[in-house]
């Protein structure tokens, strides 16, 4: 009779254990299944981005600034962002746009103005894609434009420049033609300093050092002093090649006094990257991306001057800020 009783106990043992793994590995697989039904979710509703650059990433380029609004894109919002580099011909272009659109990409942004006449001729054969682009133009109703004018700080760079050229010789190196359309820096100078000469001077290239340093010995052959030099990846070769000279520039892009403390007076910041978090908070907002041209200005964090060097003042910074507050007032 015993030995029934334990045996019983024993089958009861071995039943509520097999009992309990069962209700484990039930609920293992249910909680797997909940797990990879969450995934499509999060993966459906993760939007696919494509930015497309003509221009190399690295830390001191244009396209650099491409990756860091890949960056804060990714951190703030919903997205899946793919990054393409040196697309830099019509072709490529094409290419790249056909490539990401068959992987169901719903943004694609441009980083230039050199990626509008692309734009336009595929942005109506793809209608589900929102095309954009930084700067540039555009014309249907799927295409957009993220601009900004930094003429305001810009005419400000020029009463810093007005103020430490002894020559009244100012030069400006442009990468790309931009004298007649944006010619703030110029209005500037002729307000803050009537007397003083512009020079003006194009390399046609981001990244060609060698040319921009050609156009600064240009420069210092006509008595030029102070340099705005609007370069992205070559504005390290002329800022190096200018402390040979002792000559002033204004830098651009980012805050470039780390190159020459004695010799930068400023720099015209634009963080770029910052036009991508509108572009993306446009895109969720329920109107969504604005057809046309958006206008962005330093509220949305595209542009501003950098601190002032060492080489000023306490009277002419305090000169500085006060222009500053009234340009920031009057917008």
């Amino acid at each position: 009779m015993q030995q029934q009783s334990k045996q019983s106990r024993i089958l009861l043992l071995i039943t509520m254990i097999v009992a309990i793994l069962f209700i484990c590995l039930l609920i293992l697989r249910t909680s797997s299944l909940l797990y990879d039904s969450e995934s499509v979710i999060s993966n459906q509703d993760t939007v696919k981005v494509a930015i497309i650059t003509s221009d190399q990433v690295n830390d001191q380029s244009w396209g650099g600034l491409a990756y860091k609004g890949q960056l804060k894109i990714e951190e703030k919002f919903p997205v899946t962002v793919s990054l393409y580099s040196e697309i830099y011909s019509d072709e490529l272009i094409e290419a790249t746009i056909k490539e990401t659109i068959a992987e169901n990409t719903e943004v694609i942004i441009g980083h230039g103005r050199e990626f509008s006449n692309v734009f336009t001729k595929l942005a109506p054969m793809y209608m589900d894609t929102h095309f954009v682009t930084i700067h540039g133009t555009s014309e249907y109703e799927n295409q957009s434009v993220y601009t900004f004018n930094q003429g305001n700080i810009e005419h400000i760079a020029a009463l810093v420049a007005s103020l430490k050229s002894k020559s009244k010789k100012v030069g400006i190196i442009d990468p790309i033609e931009a004298r007649e359309s944006k010619n703030d820096f110029k209005k500037g100078l002729s307000h803050y300093s009537p007397d003083a000469l512009l020079y003006y001077q194009l390399v046609g290239s981001r990244d060609d050092g060698k040319r921009a340093v050609e156009i600064l010995e240009e420069f210092i052959e006509e008595g030029v002093d102070v340099v705005y030099s609007k370069g992205n990846a070559f504005n390290r070769d002329v800022i190096e090649h200018a402390k040979k000279y002792d000559i002033y520039i204004i830098g651009y892009l980012d805050d470039q006094s780390y190159i020459a403390e004695d010799l930068v007076l400023t720099s015209v910041i634009n963080d770029v990257s910052q036009a991508y978090v509108s572009i993306m908070e446009d895109f969720f907002s329920p109107d969504g991306i604005p057809t046309g041209t958006v206008m962005l200005t330093d509220q949305d964090g595209v542009y501003r001057l950098a601190p002032l060097g060492p080489m000023f003042s306490d009277q002419e910074k305090k000169l500085i800020n006060s222009e500053l507050e009234k340009i920031h007032q009057s917008e």
